[in-house]
């Protein structure tokens, strides 16, 4: 069955107020960039070595926290992320306090939302529909590469003392995003990200993965 627009804002409303009531979105991670980082070359050989490492991983998956503020409003919620290849990945966001999730995924014709209910909307454009969901074209194209502390590059980034991306700057479709990469899981081999912070005009993304499997 698919679903109008204000069905999937309502689903929003559902999903995303409730954890809001138990506390703020990802207190713990500042909304504001760091301002003193240490940076490295990038031509640093242990940095190359982890960045070869990284783009050698092609299908992964983790789960984590996402915090979403704006002049507007604010939501968080539960995620869980496969990445399979760019015209194959799918991203759940779900309450832990009740059944209500949204599923986004990505397909050779489109994307798909569907809802715990089994009601569902398609659409070529990706980006009308994320934009009518969470109010702002975040680039899902580009999340898989920054997910794992990839940059893209050609973009303006900077790899910090502990030899890992610290953070970028990037213009997707006239849009400049910031990324800053604040913590990571070093115990896995490579090393990926733990705390994310994204940040677009006045709108900021936080994300906190808790789990990587590749």
């Amino acid at each position: 069955m698919k679903f109008s627009t204000s069905s999937i804002l309502k689903a929003c409303c559902m999903l995303f107020v409730i954890p809001l009531l138990n506390g703020c979105v990802l207190s713990d991670i500042s909304d504001q960039r760091p301002t003193e980082v240490i940076t490295i070359d990038k031509s640093d050989p242990q940095w190359q070595q982890h960045l070869s490492r990284i783009k050698a991983i092609g299908h992964y998956q983790n789960q984590g926290q996402i915090g979403y503020i704006s002049a507007k409003e604010r939501f968080s919620s539960r995620f869980e992320w496969q990445y399979q290849g760019p015209q194959n990945y799918r991203l759940k966001l779900y309450s832990t306090v009740s059944s209500t999730s949204l599923m986004l995924q990505r397909h050779q014709s489109g994307l798909t939302l569907t809802d715990n209910k089994g009601n569902r909307r398609s659409e070529r454009d990706a980006k009308l529909l994320v934009r009518e969901i969470i109010g702002t074209d975040i680039p899902l194209e580009h999340l898989a590469q920054w997910l794992k502390g990839q940059p893209d590059e050609n973009s303006n980034y900077q790899v910090g003392e502990n030899h890992y991306l610290a953070g970028f700057s990037y213009n997707a479709e006239g849009a400049l995003w910031t990324a800053d990469y604040l913590n990571y899981h070093t115990q896995l081999t490579p090393a990926l990200p733990k705390d994310i912070l994204l940040k677009h005009s006045d709108q900021t993304l936080k994300i906190r993965v808790d789990n990587w499997t590749f």
